[in-house]
């Protein structure tokens, strides 16, 4: 989303340098100017600079919402490599630590057998 937001935000960019090199014929009857070009409106001109806009404001509030996402996925990542580096250090420890040898039994004598079976 950062990406689209930055693409958007120089599409817009783009746009208005457009619409502020658009050159007029000088006549104030027939207000068609020229865009590379090509004959336009005013109104044509204006809804281009509409659409900049909205551009920029959609582009911005993208780049802003990826910004956070993706400082929020960066420190979950780092939070979860931290509690890694515990557990296997928790873990060397256990290893290492010698464990307590089982508690020793009498051994058992066989019962003896009846002679009355």
């Amino acid at each position: 989303m950062l990406i689209l937001g930055l693409v958007l935000i120089v599409v817009a960019a783009v746009l208005i340098v457009l619409g502020i090199f658009t050159t007029g014929n000088g006549d104030l009857d027939d207000p068609t100017a020229t865009l590379l070009g090509l004959p336009v409106g005013s109104t044509t001109v204006f809804v281009i600079g509409l659409v900049a806009g909205v551009l920029l404001l959609f582009g911005l509030s993208l780049t802003k919402w990826g910004g956070k996402h993706q400082m929020k996925y960066m420190k979950d990542k780092r939070q979860m490599r931290s509690m890694a580096k515990t557990l296997q250090e928790a873990e060397a420890k256990s290893e290492t630590k010698p464990e307590p040898e089982p508690e020793t039994t009498p051994e058992t004598k066989p019962l003896p057998k009846s002679e009355d079976a």
